[in-house]
């Protein structure tokens, strides 16, 4: 829709305004400058006067805006004036990931980028606020090169109570089988999200083929997950697979856990000294700085040293953490503290239930294609055969009884 520049110049008379640099569902982006400060600045505009919207991007806001962290874009300002929302952020000016994954990035790029998100999400996730929405179109890149989440407008903030998802929000490629459902969103939301970008990056593909029709894709998310390719690197593929994993009490439990395992696998795959090729500034913590260079022998603060429990539980099983319960190679790596989140399995949902929220997300869709229906109706069948076959052996049960 067309915007009135005097009326977004009336609600910030500090800022200079300048040309138009990016636009999407809600709004556009301009670029701007502060009048006195000199400083550049990215002016996000609202489009859309409907309170449920306009409350989102204000939560962007204070979300955001909470933020000291040099992995999230910062905000410096924001004005309500007569329905018109402006959020002025950080000017980040080395575009977006979706921009680097066309052209194509060295793996010491990517795994440098997933550090970088990882770090922001646990930063994220340890004040309470999971940010399901983890897509490459929401990391920009600041001036010096540094990679930087942005777009917390579909953030949840937890204060010890169980959120679920509420409404169907995020991206489908990305979004978790949780939160594709309806169900309890939690960090590991977001780290499966963060493990789909990272398999982009390390494959030049998405997880998920983009020519399939969101409810099919969807489904695959829901029942299959993706399949690692075969010249993945093998650390890779096991750190990738086991975040990627269906349950989220499967994947790492934070996403300092999954920065922790990337970083010893970088190591390991790419050689100690791979950071100086990343030609990524990486301000993360310093023990995933010492994993990404190889050192043995990490620990909690505790002292204790850890493996993630999912990666040992494969181990001693004989299977992998890979969806598809491929046998991967011998890793090790140290994980975090658990999040303070729940972490149980979520409530099972009806078969008709899927469909139903399967539907709700590609309601601009043309409808359910015939191959999924008939997927759908063998699932359907599939449940009802195997209700059948439990109430027989029930019925025995208690007859021998």
């Amino acid at each position: 829709m067309p915007f009135d520049r005097g009326k977004i110049a009336a609600a910030l008379p500090s800022y200079a305004l300048g040309k138009q640099v990016g636009s999407g569902g809600f709004g556009l982006v301009l670029e701007g400058r502060h009048r006195q400060l000199g400083r550049p600045v990215a002016i996000k505009v609202l489009s859309m006067h409907d309170a449920a919207v306009e409350r989102r991007f204000l939560a962007e806001a204070q979300v955001m805006a909470a933020f000291d962290h040099p992995h999230v874009v910062h905000v410096h300002d924001y004005a309500d004036d007569e329905g018109l929302c402006v959020l002025v952020m950080e000017h980040c000016p080395g575009g977006t990931l979706t921009d680097r994954l066309e052209a194509g990035l060295p793996p010491e790029a990517a795994c440098a980028i997933a550090l970088s998100i990882a770090d922001a999400l646990h930063a994220a996730h340890t004040r309470g606020i999971v940010h399901r929405d983890v897509k490459p179109d929401n990391v920009l890149f600041a001036a010096d090169g540094a990679a930087k989440v942005t777009d917390f407008g579909l953030a949840k903030i937890f204060e010890g109570s169980v959120v679920t998802s509420g409404s169907l929000v995020g991206t489908p490629g990305y979004a978790a089988p949780e939160q594709i459902l309806g169900q309890q969103v939690r960090p590991a939301t977001d780290v499966y999200a963060l493990a789909g970008i990272s398999y982009h990056m390390l494959t030049g593909r998405p997880p998920y083929p983009v020519d399939l029709p969101v409810p099919e894709m969807l489904h695959h998310q829901i029942y299959r997950g993706p399949e690692l390719p075969a010249g993945m690197p093998d650390r890779f593929a096991t750190v990738v697979g086991h975040a990627l994993r269906r349950e989220p009490s499967e994947r790492p439990e934070s996403a300092k856990e999954f920065a922790l395992l990337l970083a010893a696998a970088a190591a390991a795959e790419l050689g100690p000294d791979w950071l100086s090729r990343a030609n990524t500034p990486l301000r993360v913590e310093e023990d995933v700085l010492r994993a990404a260079s190889g050192s043995r022998g990490l620990t909690t603060t505790g002292g204790r040293r850890l493996v993630s429990r999912s990666l040992r539980r494969s181990r001693t099983t004989g299977t992998s953490a890979t969806s598809g319960g491929r046998r991967r190679g011998r890793h090790a790596a140290p994980d975090d503290e658990p999040a303070p989140f729940p972490s149980g399995p979520a409530e099972p949902l009806s078969s008709e239930e899927v469909r139903r929220r399967i539907a709700a997300w590609s309601h601009d869709d043309e409808g359910l294609s015939g191959r999924t229906w008939v997927i759908l109706a063998l699932v359907l069948a599939l449940v009802a055969a195997l209700s059948v076959v439990a109430g027989v052996v029930l019925g025995q049960a208690q007859r021998g009884a």
